[in-house]
C-alpha cells in the first residue's frame, strides 16, 4: 500500500487551486469568470459561505486528511495488538481507544509507539501498563455484555 499524499501544487495566479484533477480548476469549460454563484477562493471553499462555516469546513478537511494519513499506522498497531493479545480487530481497536482515553494521548500517537516497538524500539513502561490495563477493561466489558473479546 503506497503513501497517501494530501498536498497539492498550490494556487495559480488568480488564487484558484492549480492542482490537476481539482474540482475547481480555473478556466474550466462553461465557467463564467464573473459568476458569483459558486465562486471559490484559494482555499477551495465557496466564498458565499459565512466565514465561520468556511473555517469549520477547512478544519474538518484538515482533520480528515490527518485521519487518512494516520490510518495505516493505526491498522498496523491493531495488528500488533491482535498478535500480542490473540484478539480480534474490534477488540484491538477498543484497546487502542481505551488506552487513548485513559492516558490522554491521541490514538495515532499510541499506534506509532506500538508499531515502533516492533522495530527494536522499547515500548515505554507507561504505555505497556496502559495497554495491559486497557486489555483487562475491554475484555471484562465484553464478557459482562455477553460479547466475545476475540
Amino acid at each position: 500500500m503506497g503513501a497517501v499524499h494530501t498536498t497539492h501544487s498550490g494556487a495559480g495566479a488568480d488564487g484558484r487551486d492549480a492542482a490537476p484533477n481539482s474540482g475547481a480548476q480555473a478556466g474550466s469549460a462553461g465557467h463564467d469568470q464573473g459568476s458569483e454563484d459558486h465562486d471559490q477562493g484559494a482555499g477551495g471553499v465557496d466564498e458565499s459561505l459565512p466565514a465561520a462555516e468556511a473555517r469549520r469546513l477547512r478544519e474538518e478537511v484538515a482533520q480528515l486528511r490527518k485521519a487518512v494519513e494516520s490510518r495505516p499506522v493505526i491498522d498496523q498497531a491493531r495488528g500488533v495488538l491482535m498478535a500480542s493479545w490473540h484478539c480480534g480487530p474490534e477488540t484491538a481497536w477498543r484497546i487502542l481507544v481505551d488506552t487513548s482515553q485513559h492516558t490522554n494521548t491521541k490514538v495515532r500517537e499510541i499506534a506509532a509507539l506500538l508499531t515502533r516497538a516492533t522495530h527494536d524500539r522499547p515500548l515505554p513502561d507507561w504505555l505497556r501498563r496502559a495497554v495491559s490495563a486497557a486489555y483487562v477493561r475491554v475484555t471484562r466489558a465484553a464478557r459482562e455484555n455477553g460479547l466475545s473479546a476475540r
